[in-house]
Parts: C-alpha cells; structure tokens; sequence
C-alpha cells in the first residue's frame, strides 16, 4: 500500500468551505459525488490523504461536494480527469483555477507589435463580468508583468499557482472595495541571452533591457489597449504591477515615463537588481532621490516577506519610505510599505498578498 497525499491551494473567496477529491478508488468515492474524500482546511491548502494498492492507476476530479461545484480551469472549461499511477507514497498538488459554478469574466489571449522591442509581446486579458454586458462603460485597467503567472495555473513558469488577479478583482467588485477592471498580464520571451540571463529578467531589468520595456509599456502598449479594448484613457485609472524584478520595472516606468500610471503595486520589489547591489548603491533609490517631487496623484504601494529572498528587502523598503517621506508624501495616503512576516518570494505568498495591495490603490481609482 501507498499513501497519496492531497495539496489543493483554493481559489482566493472563500477558501475555507469544503473541498472534495471524487474519483475511481473507494475512498474518493467511487464516482458517487456524495462521498468523495473531504479534505481538510490547513490554510492556505486544503489536505487529505488515501491509501491505495500499489500499481493501482487512479482518475479522480475536485469539487465542492457536486457535479455543479465542479473545478474548471482558467478559462472556464471542465478539465479531463486528473491521474496518477500509484507506486511509492506522493504529493499531489492542484491550484484550482475557478469553480464551474462561479467562473466569472472571460480571458482571452493578444499579441501586440512592437517597434522598440523589434518584435511583440504575448498578452493574456481578463474581462469582468461587467464587460460583456456594459457595452458603453470604459474600465480602469491593470497591467501585470509575468503574465503567465497572473490568472493560469496551468501556465505558470515555476510554481503550479497563479497570483489570482482575476481573482481578487472579482472578490474586492462584490465586497464594494474596487471596480471591475479590464487586467492584463504581458508575457515575456522564454530562453537565455547571451549574457545568460533569463528574457524574462531581460525584459525587466533596468539594468538590462528594462528601459526599453518601460518605454514599450507606457507608450505602445497602453495606446493600443486605449484602442482594442474599453479602458478609461487616464493615469488615475491604471495600474501597472509585478513581483520580484517586475515590482522595480512598474517603479521604473512611473519615475521615468511619468502621467501615464496612476497607480503601482511590487510585489517583493528587488530594488537590487540583476547586480544585487546594496541599499546604500542602489540607483534605482538614488533616481528617486534625485526627483524634484513626485507627481501628484499617484499612489504606491509595496510589500516584502521576511523569508528567504525576501529578508534581505528590509533596507531598501526602509529608505524608500524615508525617500517618499522627504519629498512629503504621507503613507497610508501617497505611499505604503508593508512587511510581511513569514512572506516568501514566490507565488503561494504573492497570491495571498494582491488583496493588501488592490485594497490600497483602490481609493484612487475611478468609481463606477
């Protein structure tokens, strides 16, 4: 006999009610959606194990406690059945996307040329609810590095779990906290430069090729969104967001292509860089410091754990609110800056930590 052990990470509302594995073994029920095995709530995973003959093969799904509860993936359609061949104990993980019976907005894909870039890039655009039944409403729009980390499990790079932008969205619309948003994620090249970076790092780096990314955000990206799609075509209704070295590309673009974002959200932002330079020599503290003032009407909010990567954030956040706090910006109005203690740098924390942000910047977008 085996043990199989089940880590289901829940969608972002309402993660504590009940989960079910419903499958071909005995113990998940034998198809029977009244008794499939109910995990347990250990946040932010739901858990449970079976026992099974070794060699056996099992098929099973995730559900609610129904057919009609059923989890779906990222687009809303209903995944063949998940399997695995029992043969030593195992963990089997699972970011559920959305449930059948709540799948909410639509995503779809995009691509975009782009002359600075000499190519384009792959866009993944999430649309509210809202979108398909306004057809004369304009929306605040996000846009996200990483993009295939942002609303899809199943794409996402290194990890299984997506930051669940779509997601929190929805969930801060029905609390009354935010409006519905058209969201972006812009993806990034696959494969290494000569340098032997990653594209990704290279398209975000400043130190690298980030310039010339800014630059295709703020000045080719958002005017073709501005024309495809029903975005609010002002500063005070977009974002720009990202984690790790996306956090310092969305603090880049809004120090150096200044009234074209409104609103900035980094996700353990790595003020250090490809170089990993110190606090002390950071040039990306230093161009703020050298800013006159910063310009009114932008809100900006940051976050970093206390866990590996992250615990060496501590001084660069310190002086970045020093720096916004000399240039007479008040924080909890301009600016926040929030530690986390036990947050990690990597999607399961991030995913856990947009709310704080969304919530933060959403008094300064538009109201509808």
């Amino acid at each position: 006999m085996s043990q199989i052990h089940f880590r289901i990470l829940p969608p972002i509302s309402q993660p504590d009610e009940p989960i079910f594995v419903l499958g071909s073994h005995a113990a998940l029920g034998s198809w029977n959606p009244q008794a499939g095995l109910r995990l347990t709530w250990e946040a932010p995973f739901h858990v449970g194990t079976l026992e099974a003959e070794t060699g056996e093969h099992l098929e099973y799904k995730i559900t609610r406690g129904s057919w009609e509860t059923e989890a779906v993936d990222a687009y809303g359609n209903v995944p063949s059945n998940q399997a695995a061949e029992v043969w030593l104990d195992a963990t089997l993980h699972h970011t559920i996307a959305d449930w059948k019976d709540r799948c909410a907005g639509r995503l779809t894909r995009d691509r975009v040329a782009s002359r600075i870039l000499a190519g384009g890039r792959d866009l993944v655009i999430w649309l509210p609810p809202g979108y398909g039944v306004r057809s004369d409403h304009r929306f605040p729009l996000a846009i996200f590095s990483d993009g295939a980390n942002v609303f899809d499990p199943a794409t996402s790079v290194l990890s299984g779990v997506d930051i669940a932008a779509d997601e929190w969205v929805t969930r801060l619309f029905a609390e009354g906290t935010l409006p519905e948003m058209v969201v972006v994620g812009v993806c990034h090249p696959e494969g290494f430069s000569e340098e032997n970076y990653s594209l990704r790092d290279y398209d975000l780096s400043p130190e690298l090729g980030g310039a010339a990314y800014a630059e295709f955000v703020a000045t080719e990206l958002i005017p073709y969104l501005d024309t495809h799609y029903r975005t609010v075509p002002s500063a005070s209704a977009r974002l720009l967001a990202g984690t790790s070295l996306g956090g310092l590309n969305a603090f880049y673009t809004v120090l150096h292509h200044p009234g074209t974002f409104g609103n900035v959200i980094g996700l353990s932002t790595s003020f250090e860089d490809v170089s990993q330079v110190p606090p002390a020599y950071c040039a990306h503290l230093h161009a703020l410091a050298a800013e006159p003032a910063l310009p009114a009407g932008l809100r900006m909010f940051f976050d970093y754990g206390t866990v590996g990567l992250d615990e060496c954030y501590d001084g660069y956040h310190r002086d970045l609110a020093g720096l916004f706090r000399e240039k007479g910006w008040r924080e909890g109005e301009q600016f926040q800056i929030k530690q986390i203690p036990g947050g990690t740098h990597d999607e399961i924390s991030w995913r856990q930590r947009l709310g704080d942000g969304l919530r933060f910047i959403a008094a300064n977008l538009p109201q509808s």
